[in-house]
């Protein structure tokens, strides 16, 4: 039985007017608790039950995963709360159709009376219902209205950045906020030198990884250091690694920023609808460009000559024969990567450490030929386990789909047994039976339910485990390459994340597909 508390629920969205970003609470939290403790206190019946808050400040309504949202909805499940009140149905949520699950399903199988106060919705006028047509249009309308919101938010960003303006978070590498104007960008002239540096060495005739390997020789300090530097105790780049070296992606993400050239740009990315958390790249004829916006890194003219070389060498790459390990040597005590030395009549094949400390002049490597052996052993040991492996789980799967059938017994049986319950609370309404035979009764009845339930959700992980036990793209790994003699470069890369080489010759593996 639930006991007699209350559970207020009051709730903010970084969307509403009044957020303030230097406040532990905004007004709006603080006008939603007191409309609803003067709600209580005037009435009667509320006013000496115990209460207990439950806040979500800067939560969009259309998101149901809120931290204090969650928490009271496990607490009201475990018969904590007998009452759940808000100011208005868009603090609950702003979708429609969980806002009618949760009052014409949940709450009311659960016994919690639900008040919205402005909505003048008190649940215990109605029995396992919205409350007529006019409360449904009323979500219907708060969920438009966000959709509503969130497009208009968008349009409001798109017509700033066509401004040329910056929108929310920090300016890229080589900039940072105008004192006078945080939505524009001046140079920061300590990491706008390594920007430039690292096109002049572009221009020169520099390949990216080359590029890398320079900056790293001389010790100079990675963009997401240059960031816990400049703003420490930030979220952003908060857990990368002192070690952290310069790499080819990064080097080639800084060759390929336009906003070098003194434009604006803006619209890269896109959500994939409104109220939605994931975006997806947006097409270069979609960015929002306004050039000459601050001051320049690079020319236009630099830039443009940038990307044609990085486009010809990108045409001269196709050609070249990459060895098998190739980038995926990592020396363990700096972290960069191993350069391959020449073979001589005296010394095999094998990979060193060509910067770095003292230290690092001790990592060398087993012969490239034992390297090899090593690896192409523990791929074949893992595709012969995963081909076993994938003869089992379809033995399991075919022991699986027989007992699907019990899916719908089940399911019969669990809504044969709420309508009994319902049954029995109407005998008891009407002085049919005595409240101690109802009460047992609905509790085996429960138990029933609990019991049917139990057997669903355990056979469904059970097909949901056996369908997840391997991963689809290591079975098609696995199968190109179960019939390979030798190891190569494409088979290597597919399996292997990298080779760490220690002083004392120890050796450690990372394997892709120890990450699944």
């Amino acid at each position: 039985m639930n006991e007699n508390n209350i559970a207020i629920y009051i709730r903010l969205s970084n969307a509403d007017e009044d957020t303030g970003k230097n406040k532990d609470e905004s007004n709006s939290i603080v006008n939603q608790r007191s409309l609803i403790h003067r709600y209580l206190n005037e009435s009667g019946e509320l006013s000496h039950i115990p209460r207990f808050e439950f806040v979500d400040d800067g939560f969009s309504g259309t998101n149901m995963d809120r931290p204090a949202f969650q928490n009271m909805i496990s607490q009201i499940k475990a018969g904590k709360f007998s009452i759940c009140i808000t100011k208005d149905f868009s603090r609950f949520t702003r979708d429609y159709i969980e806002m009618g699950d949760y009052l014409e399903c949940l709450f009311p199988f659960l016994r919690v009376r639900y008040i919205s106060i402005n909505d003048n919705y008190d649940s215990n006028d109605y029995f396992g219902t919205t409350g007529g047509i006019d409360v449904v249009m009323r979500n219907i309308v708060y969920d438009a209205y966000s959709k509503d919101l969130s497009a208009k938010i968008k349009m409001a960003h798109i017509q700033n950045a066509k401004k040329g303006l910056r929108g929310s978070g920090y300016p890229g590498f080589g900039y940072m906020p105008n004192p006078a104007n945080k939505k524009l960008n001046i140079i920061d002239p300590e990491a706008a030198a390594i920007v430039r540096k690292i096109f002049d060495a572009a221009i020169s005739g520099k390949q990216p990884a080359e590029i890398a390997d320079m900056l790293n020789s001389e010790h100079i300090i990675t963009p997401g250091m240059y960031f816990r530097k400049k703003h420490p105790g930030t979220a952003k780049f908060a857990h990368t690694s002192e070690k952290h070296q310069w790499e080819y992606s990064t080097v080639r993400q800084i060759l390929d920023r336009y906003a070098y050239t003194g434009a604006s740009v803006s619209m890269m990315r896109d959500l994939v609808s409104p109220c939605s958390k994931h975006s997806i790249k947006n097409p270069r004829e979609k960015w929002i460009v306004v050039p000459g916006m601050h001051e320049a890194i690079v020319s236009i003219e630099e830039f443009e000559m940038v990307q044609e070389l990085l486009i010809r060498n990108r045409k001269s790459e196709k050609t070249i024969h990459h060895y098998p390990l190739k980038s995926l040597m990592v020396c363990g005590i700096c972290g960069r990567k191993l350069q391959r030395q020449k073979e001589t009549s005296k010394k095999p094949l094998r990979f060193n450490c060509k910067y770095g400390n003292i230290e690092c002049k001790e990592v060398f490597s087993p012969s490239e030929e034992e390297l090899h052996k090593i690896i192409y052993d523990g791929i074949m040991d893992f595709i012969h386990l995963t081909d076993e492996t994938s003869r089992k789980i379809d033995r399991k799967k075919s022991s699986l789909e027989k007992r699907k059938n019990n899916f719908d017994v089940w399911q019969r049986n669990i809504e044969r047994r709420k309508r009994d319950i319902l049954a029995v609370y109407e005998k008891y309404a009407k002085d049919g039976i005595s409240k101690e035979k109802f009460l047992s009764k609905k509790a085996a009845l429960e138990n029933d339910i609990q019991k049917l339930e139990k057997n669903i959700n355990d056979l469904k992980y059970e097909i949901e485990h056996c369908s997840d036990s391997i991963n689809v793209e290591w079975e098609a790994n696995c199968k190109m390459f179960r019939d390979a003699k030798e190891l190569t470069y494409e088979m290597s890369h597919a399996f292997v994340d990298k080779i760490v080489i220690y002083p004392d010759q120890r050796m450690e593996i990372k394997w892709k597909f120890c990450q699944y």
